[in-house]
């Protein structure tokens, strides 16, 4: 039996000596064994490099916003590029701790407004209980709309500081929902008081939008009478506030809405080369005079600048 046992034994250290052995010598060139080692010795390289990944992120969560705010410091003292985009991210991580507070805020300011909306309309159009309730409601809907978009700003990585802006910004005069929730509740002479008094405040709104613009534009290119009544049309259509079906003078060249890229566009088809030149130095001038005010902080403009300049040329 010992016999048996050693001989076992033997045999095992033999074979693996043997195995070892092998092992140590050189795969056969182009043969399986080569290509299997190659492969074995990529898949090492490669586990590495994501241990390294894994490492680095793991650091880089644990980056507080005093760690990007002494970055960005650093680089403003070392004369780099910093934009507000860098700022914004840097300011995320906090931003998101601190979002239970934004949301009490949010809620405190939002659910103030719906009363007072539902309160004036109901005065003012003799709703019930019930009716001023709803409209309520309705305004506080919208409210927890606008919390998600800006929260959806916040948590993604790639959002940039315009992204932020936009989702912060509260317009409520075109409330197209609390229109249609409003001509449901009213009826007879309430109805049409109603939606008298909505269009007149729309038509007073692209008006004006539109004689603001008008004469900025003139400013820049003095336009003859006869590009004066063909912009100011264009200027309704592309006023926030304008709906298809307004009827204005002036609008012989359709009365389709249009968004800023088209009516920049139509705007400039109207102009003659020189004053198109001109409206051109005119932006080129306004955005560096935008970037002189940010390099006075240190920083420099964020990407689609351009988009919050709204109605601006």
């Amino acid at each position: 039996m010992k016999q048996a046992i050693g001989l076992g034994v033997g045999i095992a250290i033999g074979v693996a000596g043997g195995v070892m052995f092998s092992n140590s010598l050189a795969p056969e060139q182009g043969s399986i064994e080569e290509r299997l080692e190659m492969k074995e010795r990529e898949l090492i390289k490669a586990e590495g490099r994501i241990r390294v990944l894994v490492a680095d992120g793991a650091r880089e969560r644990k980056r507080g916003v005093k760690d990007g705010v002494r970055e960005i410091m650093y680089r403003i003292r070392s004369g780099e590029d910093v934009s507000l985009d860098d700022v914004f991210l840097t300011m995320k991580p906090w931003m998101r701790e601190m979002a239970p507070l934004f949301e009490r805020m949010r809620q405190v300011n939002e659910d103030e407004y719906a009363d007072e909306m539902a309160g004036r309309w109901a005065s003012e159009y003799h709703l019930t209980g019930a009716e001023k309730g709803r409209l309520r409601e309705w305004f506080k809907e919208q409210s927890k709309k606008k919390a998600n978009a800006f929260v959806d700003v916040v948590e993604s990585n790639q959002s940039g500081f315009v992204d932020f802006v936009r989702a912060t910004e509260y317009d409520w005069r075109d409330a197209e929902g609390a229109e249609d929730l409003m001509e449901e509740m009213l009826d007879g002479q309430e109805l049409e008081k109603f939606k008298d008094e909505r269009l007149t405040e729309r038509y007073e709104n692209v008006q004006d939008e539109s004689y603001r613009n008008l004469n900025r534009l003139d400013e820049i290119v003095e336009l003859d009478s006869e590009q004066h009544a063909k912009a100011f049309g264009i200027m309704m259509r592309g006023s926030e506030d304008y709906r298809e079906g307004m009827n204005f003078d002036g609008m012989d060249a359709g009365t389709g809405k249009l968004d800023r890229q088209s009516r920049n566009a139509a705007i400039e088809s109207i102009l003659r080369p020189e004053q198109r030149e001109q409206l051109e130095t005119y932006r080129a001038e306004e955005k560096a005079e935008a970037e002189r005010n940010m390099a006075k902080m240190g920083l420099s403009l964020p990407r689609d600048w351009e988009v919050l300049e709204g109605d601006q040329f």
